[in-house]
């Protein structure tokens, strides 16, 4: 995949998630908290290899889990 091709990908993840949450400033904290959390070992919402989980693609990993509505929005922060 090129380095086009890639941040293409990330965003139409972008818009889709901007989508599910009309706040641009509100899908960044999501995110980021969301990244947080992975980074300290919470499992994913959505399904992937175990090879498919690094630290490289959090960022897409909880903008999927956004847009999928897999993981209750309220508990994100904690």
């Amino acid at each position: 995949m090129t380095a086009i091709s890639e941040m293409q990908e990330r965003l139409d993840l972008e818009k889709k998630g901007l989508d599910v949450i009309k706040s641009r400033y509100l899908l960044c904290i999501l995110v980021s908290q969301r990244i947080h959390q992975l980074e300290k070992g919470a499992k994913s919402y959505v399904e992937t290899n175990d090879d498919q989980v690094s630290p490289k693609n959090y960022y897409e990993l909880a903008l999927e889990e956004i847009i999928e509505g897999n993981m209750d929005l309220e508990q994100i922060g904690g």
